[in-house]
């Protein structure tokens, strides 16, 4: 399979012919989201929706729950953040494709991860905001910081670590940089990928591997 990074928590999975697309964002941010055909859409965050760009064909998922879905199995569980008096429902993935585990945490803050942490399960890739609080149309964000980060990566053990949600050019979202995190992590020299294509006879062993992608 490959794995393409968009900006923020958006990527897209190819296997073969198939396409998932996950966590797509509208133009407000500053940022190209991916557009085309998608087999399969998963919607982190629903407030707003409207907005965000549609997907040809593309089987919709949007919060919590079991699904299956032309072989590829999908856990969500959903969450609220944000202000107290505005919360917003967000939602992680767990995707199961081509037998490889992978963990969205969207923008999750310290604590509602480790709410949900005996809910996410064996991850072979985790998917790991890095970028720390942020305020985007007057709503404030608590995301993992490069320090939360490292240590969700030592408690959920995956065995590679994408970061996202973190600062690049023309990004409207005030974000922290992901260079904290790749050094917490020993990964200072760490090559930016176009693309990561991984197989599952291919998942490291042992320590966590980073791996950075660019953006698309």
């Amino acid at each position: 399979m490959q794995i393409t990074w968009y900006g923020q928590s958006c990527f897209k999975i190819t296997s073969g012919d198939l396409v998932v697309i996950l966590s797509p964002f509208n133009k407000k941010i500053g940022l190209n989201p991916p557009r085309g055909r998608a087999d399969i859409v998963l919607f982190s965050d629903n407030n707003g929706s409207e907005e965000l760009p549609s997907f040809e064909g593309g089987f919709v998922i949007n919060g919590e729950g079991e699904y299956e879905v032309k072989g590829v199995l999908i856990s969500g569980v959903s969450y609220y953040h944000g202000e107290k008096n505005r919360p917003r429902k967000s939602t992680v993935y767990t995707i199961e494709i081509e037998g490889v585990s992978i963990c969205h945490l969207d923008n999750v803050s310290k604590s509602e991860v480790e709410s949900i942490l005996d809910k996410i399960g064996a991850v072979d890739i985790l998917m790991i905001p890095v970028g720390g609080k942020h305020k985007f149309d007057d709503l404030e964000s608590h995301t993992l910081n490069a320090e939360e980060a490292v240590g969700v990566v030592g408690e959920i053990e995956p065995r590679i670590a994408i970061p996202m949600y973190y600062q690049v050019p023309k990004l409207a979202v005030k974000l922290d940089g992901a260079d904290k995190f790749l050094k917490a992590m020993g990964a200072e020299k760490t090559e930016f990928l176009s693309k990561f294509s991984v197989k599952k006879k291919d998942l490291p062993q042992g320590e966590t591997k980073v791996v950075v992608l660019k953006l698309e």
